[in-house]
Protein backbone atom coordinates (compact mmCIF):
# COMPACT_ATOMS: atom_id res chain seq x y z
CA UNK A 1 0.00 0.00 0.00
CA UNK A 2 1.13 2.93 -1.04
CA UNK A 3 2.29 5.68 1.69
CA UNK A 4 0.91 8.95 2.12
CA UNK A 5 1.84 12.30 0.37
CA UNK A 6 2.77 14.79 3.15
CA UNK A 7 1.73 18.18 2.69
CA UNK A 8 0.86 21.41 4.63
CA UNK A 9 -2.47 21.85 5.57
CA UNK A 10 -4.77 24.88 4.47
CA UNK A 11 -4.72 26.27 8.04
CA UNK A 12 -0.83 26.05 7.98
CA UNK A 13 -1.13 27.95 4.61
CA UNK A 14 -3.77 30.40 5.26
CA UNK A 15 -1.98 31.15 8.84
CA UNK A 16 1.29 31.73 6.96
CA UNK A 17 -0.02 33.53 4.37
CA UNK A 18 -1.97 35.96 6.59
CA UNK A 19 1.25 36.25 8.63
CA UNK A 20 3.60 36.98 5.52
CA UNK A 21 1.02 39.67 4.34
CA UNK A 22 1.10 41.36 8.07
CA UNK A 23 5.05 41.22 7.88
CA UNK A 24 5.21 42.87 4.80
CA UNK A 25 2.47 45.67 5.75
CA UNK A 26 4.12 46.32 9.60
CA UNK A 27 7.78 46.45 7.69
CA UNK A 28 6.34 49.01 5.08
CA UNK A 29 4.53 51.11 7.28
CA UNK A 30 7.71 51.05 10.22
CA UNK A 31 9.79 52.50 7.19
CA UNK A 32 7.11 54.80 6.09
CA UNK A 33 7.03 56.50 9.96
CA UNK A 34 10.87 56.13 10.75
CA UNK A 35 11.24 58.25 7.22
CA UNK A 36 8.33 60.43 8.48
CA UNK A 37 9.88 61.22 11.55
CA UNK A 38 13.24 61.89 10.60
CA UNK A 39 11.69 64.15 7.53
CA UNK A 40 9.79 65.95 10.33
CA UNK A 41 12.67 66.37 12.76
CA UNK A 42 14.39 67.81 9.78
CA UNK A 43 12.24 70.46 8.88
CA UNK A 44 11.82 71.37 12.75
CA UNK A 45 15.76 72.27 12.56
CA UNK A 46 15.00 74.16 9.35
CA UNK A 47 12.10 76.21 10.70
CA UNK A 48 14.43 76.84 13.83
CA UNK A 49 17.14 78.06 11.96
CA UNK A 50 15.41 80.45 9.56
CA UNK A 51 13.55 81.61 12.57
CA UNK A 52 17.01 82.22 14.56
CA UNK A 53 18.49 83.91 11.12
CA UNK A 54 15.64 86.48 10.79
CA UNK A 55 15.87 87.37 14.45
CA UNK A 56 19.85 88.01 14.12
CA UNK A 57 19.44 89.78 10.70
CA UNK A 58 17.30 92.59 12.23
CA UNK A 59 19.36 92.76 15.34
CA UNK A 60 22.35 93.28 13.21
CA UNK A 61 21.08 95.82 10.52
CA UNK A 62 19.54 97.60 13.76
CA UNK A 63 22.56 97.42 15.92
CA UNK A 64 25.67 96.15 14.01
CA UNK A 65 25.95 93.64 16.30
CA UNK A 66 25.72 89.38 15.19
CA UNK A 67 23.72 87.36 17.85
CA UNK A 68 22.06 83.74 17.75
CA UNK A 69 26.01 82.76 17.19
CA UNK A 70 25.51 84.64 13.54
CA UNK A 71 28.60 84.50 11.48
CA UNK A 72 29.64 87.65 8.82
CA UNK A 73 30.33 86.95 5.20
CA UNK A 74 31.78 82.68 6.52
CA UNK A 75 33.51 81.15 3.44
CA UNK A 76 31.79 78.19 3.97
CA UNK A 77 28.93 78.56 3.18
CA UNK A 78 27.36 76.68 0.42
CA UNK A 79 27.96 78.01 -2.90
CA UNK A 80 24.33 77.47 -4.19
CA UNK A 81 23.27 79.11 -1.61
CA UNK A 82 25.03 81.74 -1.63
CA UNK A 83 24.24 82.21 -5.20
CA UNK A 84 20.51 82.39 -4.79
CA UNK A 85 20.77 85.57 -2.02
CA UNK A 86 21.34 87.75 -4.25
CA UNK A 87 19.67 91.44 -2.97
CA UNK A 88 19.52 92.72 0.54
CA UNK A 89 16.84 90.64 2.86
CA UNK A 90 17.00 88.03 0.80
CA UNK A 91 17.43 84.74 3.28
CA UNK A 92 17.40 80.93 2.98
CA UNK A 93 18.15 77.62 4.04
CA UNK A 94 20.51 74.30 3.24
CA UNK A 95 20.62 71.19 4.67
CA UNK A 96 23.29 68.48 3.81
CA UNK A 97 24.76 65.11 5.64
CA UNK A 98 24.11 61.96 6.75
CA UNK A 99 23.67 60.78 10.37
CA UNK A 100 24.97 64.05 10.67
CA UNK A 101 22.70 66.37 9.16
CA UNK A 102 24.37 70.18 8.52
CA UNK A 103 21.59 73.70 8.21
CA UNK A 104 23.14 76.38 7.21
CA UNK A 105 20.63 79.67 7.41
CA UNK A 106 21.43 82.57 5.46
CA UNK A 107 20.70 86.16 4.70
CA UNK A 108 21.54 89.34 2.90
CA UNK A 109 21.67 92.68 5.02
CA UNK A 110 23.00 94.86 2.89
CA UNK A 111 26.40 93.73 0.88
CA UNK A 112 27.09 91.25 4.06
CA UNK A 113 25.67 87.43 4.26
CA UNK A 114 24.81 87.28 7.81
CA UNK A 115 24.97 83.17 8.28
CA UNK A 116 23.78 80.72 11.32
CA UNK A 117 25.75 76.83 10.80
CA UNK A 118 23.82 74.35 13.49
CA UNK A 119 23.98 70.76 13.32
CA UNK A 120 22.03 67.67 14.67
CA UNK A 121 21.90 63.56 14.37
CA UNK A 122 19.40 62.43 11.81
CA UNK A 123 18.65 59.66 14.09
CA UNK A 124 18.37 60.77 18.02
CA UNK A 125 16.81 59.17 21.20
CA UNK A 126 13.74 59.64 19.73
CA UNK A 127 13.63 58.64 16.70
CA UNK A 128 14.84 55.09 17.92
CA UNK A 129 12.20 55.62 20.83
CA UNK A 130 9.57 55.48 17.96
CA UNK A 131 11.48 53.04 16.09
CA UNK A 132 11.14 50.87 19.15
CA UNK A 133 7.74 51.10 19.65
CA UNK A 134 6.81 50.51 15.80
CA UNK A 135 9.24 47.51 16.00
CA UNK A 136 7.28 46.35 18.85
CA UNK A 137 3.73 46.72 17.96
CA UNK A 138 4.87 45.09 14.35
CA UNK A 139 5.58 42.05 16.31
CA UNK A 140 2.80 41.37 18.55
CA UNK A 141 0.56 42.61 15.46
CA UNK A 142 2.30 39.55 13.42
CA UNK A 143 1.70 37.19 15.98
CA UNK A 144 -2.02 38.44 16.94
CA UNK A 145 -2.78 37.89 12.93
CA UNK A 146 -1.23 34.62 12.65
CA UNK A 147 -3.15 33.41 15.27
CA UNK A 148 -6.06 34.81 14.48
CA UNK A 149 -6.00 33.66 10.74
CA UNK A 150 -4.66 30.14 12.08
CA UNK A 151 -8.09 30.22 14.81
CA UNK A 152 -10.18 31.08 11.40
CA UNK A 153 -8.85 28.95 9.32
CA UNK A 154 -9.73 26.06 12.07
CA UNK A 155 -13.18 25.89 11.47
CA UNK A 156 -12.77 25.91 7.72
CA UNK A 157 -9.51 23.14 7.55
CA UNK A 158 -11.80 21.06 10.43
CA UNK A 159 -14.81 20.87 8.01
CA UNK A 160 -13.12 20.33 4.99
CA UNK A 161 -11.25 17.65 7.00
CA UNK A 162 -14.25 15.71 8.01
CA UNK A 163 -16.19 16.02 4.69
CA UNK A 164 -13.04 14.06 2.55
CA UNK A 165 -12.62 11.52 5.47
CA UNK A 166 -16.91 10.98 4.96
CA UNK A 167 -16.11 11.27 1.13
CA UNK A 168 -13.22 8.96 1.30
CA UNK A 169 -14.72 5.97 3.44
CA UNK A 170 -18.40 6.66 1.12
CA UNK A 171 -16.00 5.43 -1.87
CA UNK A 172 -14.13 3.02 0.48
CA UNK A 173 -17.84 1.57 1.26
CA UNK A 174 -18.77 1.66 -2.84
CA UNK A 175 -15.46 0.27 -4.21
CA UNK A 176 -13.46 -1.99 -1.39
CA UNK A 177 -16.45 -4.42 -0.57
CA UNK A 178 -20.28 -5.73 -2.43
CA UNK A 179 -22.35 -3.85 0.08
CA UNK A 180 -22.28 -0.62 -1.93
CA UNK A 181 -26.29 -0.07 -1.30
CA UNK A 182 -24.84 1.34 2.42
CA UNK A 183 -23.48 4.19 0.39
CA UNK A 184 -25.62 6.62 2.14
CA UNK A 185 -27.73 5.57 4.75
CA UNK A 186 -31.10 6.91 5.07
CA UNK A 187 -30.06 8.65 8.48
CA UNK A 188 -27.96 10.52 6.41
CA UNK A 189 -24.92 9.85 9.39
CA UNK A 190 -22.39 8.93 6.71
CA UNK A 191 -23.57 12.41 4.09
CA UNK A 192 -21.07 15.31 4.05
CA UNK A 193 -23.95 18.02 5.26
CA UNK A 194 -23.68 15.91 8.36
CA UNK A 195 -20.23 16.38 8.54
CA UNK A 196 -19.55 20.00 7.27
CA UNK A 197 -22.41 21.07 9.68
CA UNK A 198 -24.87 23.61 8.93
CA UNK A 199 -23.12 26.44 8.04
CA UNK A 200 -24.57 27.92 4.47
CA UNK A 201 -21.34 28.62 3.13
CA UNK A 202 -19.20 27.34 -0.10
CA UNK A 203 -18.32 24.36 2.05
CA UNK A 204 -21.81 23.33 2.66
CA UNK A 205 -22.59 24.07 -0.63
CA UNK A 206 -20.42 21.42 -1.89
CA UNK A 207 -21.60 19.25 0.68
CA UNK A 208 -24.94 19.34 -0.43
CA UNK A 209 -23.59 19.08 -4.21
CA UNK A 210 -21.96 15.65 -3.55
CA UNK A 211 -24.54 14.12 -0.90
CA UNK A 212 -27.25 14.74 -3.79
CA UNK A 213 -24.80 13.11 -6.42
CA UNK A 214 -23.70 10.23 -3.66
CA UNK A 215 -27.22 9.65 -3.38
CA UNK A 216 -28.29 9.39 -6.87
CA UNK A 217 -25.41 7.15 -7.17
CA UNK A 218 -26.79 5.00 -4.38
CA UNK A 219 -30.26 4.47 -5.59
CA UNK A 220 -28.43 3.56 -8.93
CA UNK A 221 -26.31 0.67 -7.19
CA UNK A 222 -29.53 -0.30 -4.81
CA UNK A 223 -31.65 -0.61 -8.26
CA UNK A 224 -28.71 -2.04 -9.83
CA UNK A 225 -28.54 -4.87 -7.05
CA UNK A 226 -32.54 -5.86 -6.59
CA UNK A 227 -31.96 -6.30 -10.22
CA UNK A 228 -29.54 -9.08 -9.57
CA UNK A 229 -31.27 -10.22 -7.08
CA UNK A 230 -34.35 -10.29 -8.56
CA UNK A 231 -33.34 -12.02 -11.92
CA UNK A 232 -31.22 -14.68 -10.01
CA UNK A 233 -34.50 -15.62 -7.69
CA UNK A 234 -36.36 -15.89 -10.91
CA UNK A 235 -34.30 -17.80 -12.94
CA UNK A 236 -33.61 -20.24 -10.42
CA UNK A 237 -36.47 -22.25 -10.22
CA UNK A 238 -36.52 -23.06 -14.08
CA UNK A 239 -33.01 -23.63 -14.01
CA UNK A 240 -33.25 -26.35 -11.90
CA UNK A 241 -35.81 -27.60 -13.91
CA UNK A 242 -33.60 -27.44 -17.21
CA UNK A 243 -30.45 -28.87 -15.05
CA UNK A 244 -32.68 -32.01 -13.45
CA UNK A 245 -33.52 -32.54 -17.32
CA UNK A 246 -30.75 -32.16 -18.98
CA UNK A 247 -29.68 -34.80 -16.50
CA UNK A 248 -31.78 -37.54 -17.84
CA UNK A 249 -30.83 -36.93 -21.33
CA UNK A 250 -28.63 -39.48 -22.92
CA UNK A 251 -24.42 -39.52 -23.55
CA UNK A 252 -24.61 -37.82 -26.95
CA UNK A 253 -22.56 -34.41 -27.13
CA UNK A 254 -25.17 -32.22 -27.81
CA UNK A 255 -26.54 -33.71 -24.35
CA UNK A 256 -23.88 -33.02 -23.05
CA UNK A 257 -23.34 -29.61 -24.46
CA UNK A 258 -26.60 -29.06 -23.10
CA UNK A 259 -25.91 -30.81 -19.48
CA UNK A 260 -22.86 -28.20 -19.69
CA UNK A 261 -24.34 -25.14 -20.44
CA UNK A 262 -27.35 -25.25 -18.03
CA UNK A 263 -24.66 -26.32 -15.44
CA UNK A 264 -22.97 -23.20 -16.54
CA UNK A 265 -26.33 -21.00 -15.77
CA UNK A 266 -27.17 -22.99 -12.48
CA UNK A 267 -23.56 -21.39 -11.31
CA UNK A 268 -23.90 -18.04 -12.55
CA UNK A 269 -26.85 -17.72 -10.70
CA UNK A 270 -25.98 -19.29 -7.33
CA UNK A 271 -23.13 -16.49 -7.68
CA UNK A 272 -25.71 -13.75 -8.28
CA UNK A 273 -27.61 -15.30 -5.48
CA UNK A 274 -24.49 -14.68 -3.68
CA UNK A 275 -23.83 -11.66 -3.89
CA UNK A 276 -27.18 -10.18 -3.38
CA UNK A 277 -26.83 -11.69 -0.48
CA UNK A 278 -23.98 -9.87 0.48
CA UNK A 279 -25.31 -6.68 -0.71
CA UNK A 280 -28.40 -7.19 1.84
CA UNK A 281 -25.95 -7.25 4.66
CA UNK A 282 -27.28 -10.17 6.16
CA UNK A 283 -24.16 -12.47 5.60
CA UNK A 284 -22.42 -13.13 9.30
CA UNK A 285 -19.50 -14.71 10.42
CA UNK A 286 -18.60 -17.80 12.65
CA UNK A 287 -15.45 -16.98 14.04
CA UNK A 288 -13.18 -19.79 15.35
CA UNK A 289 -9.39 -20.14 16.29
CA UNK A 290 -7.98 -21.57 13.25
CA UNK A 291 -4.05 -21.89 11.73
CA UNK A 292 -4.47 -19.67 8.08
CA UNK A 293 -2.08 -22.33 7.18
CA UNK A 294 -4.19 -25.16 7.71
CA UNK A 295 -7.44 -23.60 6.55
CA UNK A 296 -5.12 -22.61 2.70
CA UNK A 297 -3.89 -26.30 2.57
CA UNK A 298 -7.51 -28.16 3.44
CA UNK A 299 -8.58 -25.88 0.98
CA UNK A 300 -5.99 -27.01 -1.65
CA UNK A 301 -6.72 -30.22 -1.07
CA UNK A 302 -10.50 -30.32 -1.40
CA UNK A 303 -10.55 -28.25 -4.65
CA UNK A 304 -8.15 -30.66 -6.25
CA UNK A 305 -9.90 -33.67 -4.62
CA UNK A 306 -13.00 -32.11 -6.12
CA UNK A 307 -11.33 -31.74 -9.71
CA UNK A 308 -11.76 -28.35 -9.82
CA UNK A 309 -7.54 -27.28 -10.34
CA UNK A 310 -4.78 -29.75 -11.10
CA UNK A 311 -2.55 -30.36 -8.39
CA UNK A 312 0.41 -29.55 -10.57
CA UNK A 313 -0.55 -26.40 -11.45
CA UNK A 314 -0.29 -25.00 -7.41
CA UNK A 315 2.46 -24.37 -5.19
CA UNK A 316 1.68 -23.80 -1.19
CA UNK A 317 4.19 -22.20 0.54
CA UNK A 318 2.45 -22.61 4.20
CA UNK A 319 4.04 -20.64 7.17
CA UNK A 320 5.18 -22.96 9.92
CA UNK A 321 4.41 -21.17 12.87
CA UNK A 322 1.18 -21.71 15.07
CA UNK A 323 0.33 -18.08 15.40
CA UNK A 324 -3.94 -18.44 15.06
CA UNK A 325 -6.54 -16.11 13.94
CA UNK A 326 -9.97 -15.50 14.85
CA UNK A 327 -11.63 -15.89 11.87
CA UNK A 328 -14.37 -17.83 9.85
CA UNK A 329 -12.34 -21.52 8.13
CA UNK A 330 -15.75 -21.67 5.82
CA UNK A 331 -15.75 -18.49 4.11
CA UNK A 332 -11.87 -18.12 4.02
CA UNK A 333 -11.82 -21.27 1.74
CA UNK A 334 -14.74 -20.21 -0.38
CA UNK A 335 -12.73 -16.72 -0.58
CA UNK A 336 -9.08 -18.59 -1.32
CA UNK A 337 -11.11 -21.20 -4.32
CA UNK A 338 -12.63 -18.19 -6.24
CA UNK A 339 -8.93 -16.41 -6.12
CA UNK A 340 -7.02 -19.75 -7.53
CA UNK A 341 -9.84 -20.55 -9.95
CA UNK A 342 -9.64 -16.62 -11.34
CA UNK A 343 -5.52 -17.28 -11.60
CA UNK A 344 -6.41 -20.85 -13.23
CA UNK A 345 -8.32 -19.01 -15.50
CA UNK A 346 -7.04 -15.32 -16.66
CA UNK A 347 -3.27 -16.46 -15.39
CA UNK A 348 -1.26 -19.20 -16.05
CA UNK A 349 0.58 -21.80 -13.73
CA UNK A 350 2.10 -22.11 -11.63
CA UNK A 351 -0.34 -20.69 -9.07
CA UNK A 352 1.84 -19.60 -5.66
CA UNK A 353 0.01 -19.76 -2.54
CA UNK A 354 1.87 -17.99 0.45
CA UNK A 355 0.27 -18.07 3.59
CA UNK A 356 1.92 -16.24 7.48
CA UNK A 357 -0.15 -15.52 10.42
CA UNK A 358 -3.07 -13.56 9.00
CA UNK A 359 -2.10 -13.11 5.61
CA UNK A 360 -2.59 -15.05 2.44
CA UNK A 361 -1.11 -14.07 -1.34
CA UNK A 362 -2.04 -15.71 -4.27
CA UNK A 363 0.36 -15.07 -7.44
CA UNK A 364 -0.25 -16.28 -11.22
CA UNK A 365 2.18 -16.41 -13.98
CA UNK A 366 0.42 -14.58 -16.35
CA UNK A 367 0.18 -10.73 -17.90
CA UNK A 368 -1.14 -9.30 -14.58
CA UNK A 369 -4.19 -7.04 -14.04
CA UNK A 370 -4.84 -4.00 -16.36
CA UNK A 371 -3.95 -0.28 -15.61
CA UNK A 372 -8.05 -0.04 -15.54
CA UNK A 373 -8.84 -3.10 -12.95
CA UNK A 374 -6.16 -2.04 -10.51
CA UNK A 375 -7.60 1.40 -10.99
CA UNK A 376 -11.21 0.59 -10.13
CA UNK A 377 -10.86 -3.06 -8.13
CA UNK A 378 -13.43 -5.47 -9.05
CA UNK A 379 -16.64 -4.57 -11.26
CA UNK A 380 -19.80 -6.58 -11.69
CA UNK A 381 -20.36 -7.04 -14.98
CA UNK A 382 -17.67 -5.55 -16.34
CA UNK A 383 -15.63 -7.20 -19.07
CA UNK A 384 -12.60 -5.69 -20.60
CA UNK A 385 -10.97 -6.61 -23.44
CA UNK A 386 -7.57 -5.38 -22.06
CA UNK A 387 -8.15 -7.57 -19.17
CA UNK A 388 -6.33 -10.75 -18.33
CA UNK A 389 -8.76 -13.26 -20.17
CA UNK A 390 -11.51 -10.53 -21.35
CA UNK A 391 -12.81 -9.93 -17.85
CA UNK A 392 -12.71 -10.91 -14.43
CA UNK A 393 -16.18 -12.49 -13.89
CA UNK A 394 -18.34 -12.44 -10.70
CA UNK A 395 -15.59 -14.37 -8.23
CA UNK A 396 -13.42 -11.52 -7.67
CA UNK A 397 -16.48 -9.84 -6.59
CA UNK A 398 -17.61 -12.73 -4.23
CA UNK A 399 -14.12 -12.69 -2.78
CA UNK A 400 -14.26 -9.14 -1.84
CA UNK A 401 -18.01 -9.80 -0.55
CA UNK A 402 -16.79 -12.66 1.65
CA UNK A 403 -13.59 -10.68 2.84
CA UNK A 404 -15.75 -7.92 3.73
CA UNK A 405 -17.74 -10.12 5.70
CA UNK A 406 -14.70 -11.44 7.70
CA UNK A 407 -13.51 -7.93 8.83
CA UNK A 408 -10.48 -8.16 6.19
CA UNK A 409 -9.82 -7.24 2.64
CA UNK A 410 -8.55 -7.65 -0.52
CA UNK A 411 -5.59 -5.93 -2.17
CA UNK A 412 -4.90 -6.03 -5.93
CA UNK A 413 -1.32 -5.39 -7.79
CA UNK A 414 1.09 -6.91 -10.06
CA UNK A 415 4.16 -9.09 -8.53
CA UNK A 416 7.63 -7.90 -9.51
CA UNK A 417 8.34 -9.88 -12.62
CA UNK A 418 5.25 -12.37 -12.46
CA UNK A 419 1.57 -11.94 -12.92
CA UNK A 420 -1.31 -11.25 -10.71
CA UNK A 421 -1.42 -10.35 -6.93
CA UNK A 422 -4.17 -11.07 -4.41
CA UNK A 423 -3.46 -10.47 -1.19
CA UNK A 424 -5.72 -11.61 1.71
CA UNK A 425 -5.93 -9.56 4.57
CA UNK A 426 -7.62 -11.29 7.61
CA UNK A 427 -7.77 -8.92 10.94
CA UNK A 428 -5.85 -9.48 14.27
CA UNK A 429 -8.55 -10.79 16.89
CA UNK A 430 -10.31 -7.64 18.84
CA UNK A 431 -9.33 -6.27 22.42
CA UNK A 432 -10.36 -9.11 25.16
CA UNK A 433 -10.86 -12.31 22.28
CA UNK A 434 -6.95 -12.91 22.17
CA UNK A 435 -6.84 -16.54 22.14
CA UNK A 436 -5.88 -17.68 25.46
CA UNK A 437 -2.43 -19.40 26.07
CA UNK A 438 -2.59 -23.39 25.18
CA UNK A 439 -5.55 -23.15 23.79
CA UNK A 440 -5.85 -25.76 21.41
CA UNK A 441 -7.24 -24.44 17.49
CA UNK A 442 -10.18 -25.85 15.57
CA UNK A 443 -10.21 -28.50 13.52
CA UNK A 444 -10.73 -26.93 10.16
CA UNK A 445 -11.68 -30.00 7.97
CA UNK A 446 -15.05 -29.75 6.43
CA UNK A 447 -16.37 -33.04 5.56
Amino acid sequence: MAAATLHPGLRVRIAATIACIVVAAVAILTLAVHFLVIQNRIDQQREAANTNLIAAMGIYRSTGFKSFDAELNDPRVPADLRTALTHDGAHGTDISGGQTRVVWAAGRVGDDLLSIRTTFPAVDASVQAVDRALLIAGIGTAIAATIGGALSANGLSRRLRLAARTARGIAATATGTTSSATLLPDNGERSLRAAVGPGEDEVGDLADAVDAMANRLAARLRAEQRITADVAHDLRTPLTGLTTAAALLDDSRPSEMIRDRANAMASLVEELLEIARLDSGVETAQLEWVRVSDVVTRAVQRGVSKGEYPVEALTVRPDADTVTVLTDARRLERVLSNLIRNALQHGQPPIVIEASGGRIVVTDNGQGFGKDFLATGPQRFHRSSASRGGGHGLGLIIASGQASVLGGRLYFDNAPGSGARVTIELPTAPPGQERPPGQQEVDTVRR
